[in-house]
């Protein structure tokens, strides 16, 4: 009887801790422990309600995860697309290349044909460079000619024929002409020159801006590899240590996490090779750029050169068309040059599309390895799940049996001895004890399960955040390629813009070959009319007079070369000089003018006189025949009268007037013949004096203008140097502007990568309290759980007290029935 006493009195302790007074009877000690075990029923329902919502947020979870998954696999799709449809645009690009390479072969050949129909198949296999200096050469020598033409013009000048005034001025004209068209072709071509310029320029300003893109890109393209490779090391890391903690003594799986681990550190060796070896071609190319840098910088300082000094030779140049077509071809070597450069820029950016590729691939891979593990998972998780389910139910079950049982277990049990009495109990005992420590065992597994499938859903978490974030950089770089196809297709519009200027710069090539060809037959027709007028001995010998002085003029250039120092320093004083002197030459030019209109006022006077002397005489012989016809008729009325008359005397003074008149118009006409002899003597001396004086300033003239030419090349080169300094300080500009932007995106980059680092700290620390929260809930719930086992365990003692009080108050009735049949039956004895 220890057991049962002992159980009743811990029921009886347990019922004053709740607050049930000890001398409570039966029905509320019974009453008490049913709204214990209705109490303890209801939060064993909340619990396992608790655990169906649980298992209900896992099953949304996992719907997500397989939505996400199917995102992807989605995504990757679309990229496969996209892959395909670059690769498409891409082999477009590159017939669109080879067609602009069948135009150029084309150009080129019709450049040969066009060098060949005018005899200079010579020239024709020859490079640019010679081409230009032929042409050069060929400018300079019919410069000569012209000046030899112009000089015997000069010479032919001085000897007063009209016909050759009229010529030189006719000459004047059509140089005046000449000299304005190709003026305005001048200009024309500088303006198509400064344009495509311009356009070049901005042209290499594009390419410069686009190479340094296209390493940023580059760059960006190695850092995100390296944590691309990092995530997936981590991942890897994860997953193993996932795997270690699931089934630590699965040894296969440690060795394929070993294998794993060596194929990525193999993988990432080869990416870090692969990102030397696009770090090592792109100092190469960049190396190749600077050395077509300069080697472009000199072709284009000695064609702005040529240029320069076919501008400045003179305006009287009848071959401008050969600069233009060493433009032309100027030009053409450019666009070759570039049209090299988009091929290598492709040939780059196909070795990037094919790298990007095998990347992608490696992805593909690493994403069906990764939804490989995501349905391995979820199998997992399913099973568990389904493995928890079948014990809750089991344990639903168990606890309806239990609930049965206590429900059927009738108040009072009949035994007939008091051994059963004291054996039921302690089966009775036994029984609770076992279902706790059972439940008590499901509970625990319960508790790692949920655990596990945490752990398990923290892992899909952080690699479905991986892959989202790897999908995003992936959407990024096909966003980069993209710009890139667009910048190639912007610089395949540009090289047809400057298909479209060439075919422009050649039609004005052809309309300036018509004006070359027009002007070349004016100087043959002029130099025709020269030869006409030069066969005569004079001008054979000015003309050999001519050549001496050009002989002598070439030896003065030489010597006036060697002092070209001291002639700095009077070029003020030349120049002052030569406006004087022109100053003079047109003085004297208006002197000449007066004297020509004086000779030809003294003509129309002397004309005019003998008009007046003709007309006097005539009038003198008119009177004098009046005067004898009047006098024969006085003379025929007067003699029969016998008058005298004073009309004789009258007669005779008119008529020695007229004779004095005579005399005097005589002497005045002599007068003016002397005047006249004198003023022609004067005139020819002034006119000799002034040829003279003109034939010293063209000659002081031509050799300012050889000096004025040499101080233009001397200034030219000094332009030209300052243009090559100015060009190298824009460069290291350039270089300093490009340095600094690339430490303000290194210093973006590192802020963008401490952002990242803070976003990934505070997220850090977020699923740190979020997991705290957690282990204190689940420490909360273990708590809970405790104290509803301890709790059972309690209601499970009073229930066997209150059985064992049950038996004993049964016992205790039979032996009361016992002693009243006893005493029934003494009484009946008595």
């Amino acid at each position: 009887m220890e057991g049962p006493t002992a159980v009743l009195e811990e029921i009886a302790r347990r019922l004053q801790k709740d607050g049930v007074p000890s001398d409570a009877s039966l029905e509320e000690r019974l009453c008490h422990l049913w709204q214990e075990l209705v109490q303890r029923e209801g939060e064993l329902l909340s619990s396992s309600n608790e655990l169906q919502a649980l298992r209900k947020q896992q099953a949304s979870e996992m719907k997500e995860v397989e939505n996400y998954v199917e995102h992807i696999r989605n995504l990757l799709e679309e990229r496969e697309s996209l892959a395909a449809e670059y690769e498409r645009e891409n082999e477009q690009l590159r017939a669109e290349l080879a067609q602009m390479k069948h135009q150029l072969d084309s150009q080129r050949k019709e450049v040969v044909e066009m060098l060949e129909q005018e005899g200079l198949a010579e020239i024709s296999q020859s490079s640019s460079s010679e081409q230009v200096a032929y042409m050069l050469v060929e400018r300079a020598t019919l410069l000569e000619r012209l000046e030899a033409a112009e000089r015997k013009l000069d010479t032919q000048t001085l000897t007063g024929n009209l016909r050759e005034v009229h010529l030189q001025e006719e000459l004047d004209h059509i140089r005046h002409t000449m000299e304005e068209e190709l003026r305005q072709q001048q200009e024309s071509v500088q303006r198509t020159k400064e344009s495509m310029s311009k356009a070049h320029g901005e042209e290499v300003l594009k390419q410069r801006e686009e190479r340094q893109r296209l390493e940023r890109d580059l760059e960006e393209a190695s850092r995100r590899l390296t944590m691309a490779h990092e995530e997936i090391r981590h991942l890897t890391d994860e997953l193993d240590s996932f795997r270690k903690n699931k089934h630590p003594s699965d040894v296969i799986e440690q060795q394929e996490a070993k294998e794993q681990n060596q194929r990525l550190s193999e993988e990432i060796r080869v990416l870090r090779e692969r990102v030397c070896s696009l770090d090592a071609e792109r100092e190469g190319l960049l190396e190749m750029v600077e050395m077509r840098k300069s080697t472009n910088h000199g072709p284009e300082i000695s064609a702005d050169q040529s240029a320069l000094n076919l501008e400045q030779a003179g305006g009287a140049d009848p071959l401008h068309g050969s600069l233009v077509s060493s433009e032309d071809q100027e030009v053409h070597k450019r666009c070759r040059r570039e049209w090299e450069d988009q091929e290598c820029r492709l040939r780059e950016v196909q070795r990037r599309l094919d790298k990007l590729r095998g990347e992608h691939e490696e992805l593909v891979e690493r994403n069906e390895e990764l939804e490989a593990l995501l349905g391995e998972e979820q199998n997992c998780s399913k099973e568990a799940r389904e493995q928890l389910e079948g014990e809750l139910e089991g344990l639903r079950r168990k606890m309806k049996s239990m609930e049965a049982e206590l429900s059927q277990r009738p108040t009072l049990i009949s035994s007939p001895s008091a051994k059963e009495g004291s054996v039921n109990p302690q089966q009775q005992r036994d029984m609770p004890g076992e279902r706790v420590a059972f439940l008590e065992g499901r509970l625990e597994e319960e508790k790692k399960w949920r655990k596990q499938l945490e752990v398990d859903l923290t892992a899909a978490q952080t690699v479905l955040r991986k892959e989202r974030e790897m999908l995003q950089r992936n959407q990024e770089e096909l966003k980069a390629t993209r710009s890139e196809m667009q910048s190639l297709r912007v610089e395949c519009q540009q090289a047809k813009a400057l298909n479209q200027t060439l075919v422009q710069a050649r039609g004005e090539k052809e309309v300036l070959e018509e004006k070359v060809a027009q002007l070349e037959r004016t100087h043959a027709r002029l130099k025709s009319d020269l030869a006409a007028q030069a066969e005569n001995g004079p001008a054979q010998k000015d003309l050999r007079e001519s050549r001496g002085q050009v002989s002598e003029l070439t030896a003065q250039v030489e010597r006036l070369k060697a002092e070209l120092s001291s002639l700095e320093k009077d070029h003020r004083a030349l120049k002052n000089e030569m406006t004087e002197r022109s100053r003079q030459v047109l003085e004297l030019q208006s002197e000449l003018s007066k004297e020509a209109q004086l000779r030809l006022q003294a003509e129309g006077e002397r004309q005019r006189l003998g008009l007046e002397l003709q007309h006097v005489r005539e009038q003198q012989h008119h009177q004098q025949h009046q005067q004898l016809q009047g006098v024969g008729l006085e003379g025929r009325r007067l003699k029969p009268e016998g008058e005298p008359r004073p009309r004789p005397a009258i007669g005779a003074s008119s008529h020695e007037q007229g004779g004095s008149q005579l005399a005097s118009l005589k002497q005045e006409m002599s007068r003016l013949h002397c005047t006249l002899e004198e003023e022609r003597e004067l005139a020819g001396q002034h006119q000799l004096a002034l040829q003279a004086q003109i034939s010293e300033a063209h000659a002081r003239s031509k050799s300012q203008d050889s000096v004025l030419q040499q101080k233009t090349e001397e200034n030219k080169q000094l332009k030209q140097d300052l243009v090559r300094t100015q060009n190298l300080f824009t460069s290291a500009e350039r270089e300093l502007r490009y340095e600094r932007e690339k430490n303000l995106d290194l210093k973006k980059h590192n802020a963008l990568l401490d952002q990242e680092k803070l976003k990934v700290c505070a997220e850090l620390r977020q699923a740190q309290a979020k997991l705290a929260q957690l282990e204190q809930s689940e420490r909360g719930r273990a708590l809970e759980v405790e104290r509803l086992q301890q709790r059972s365990r309690e209601l499970e003692l009073q229930l066997a007290r209150s059985s064992q009080s049950r038996h004993s108050t049964s016992s205790l009735q039979e032996e009361l029935c016992a002693e009243r049949s006893r005493l029934i039956a003494a009484d009946k004895k008595a």
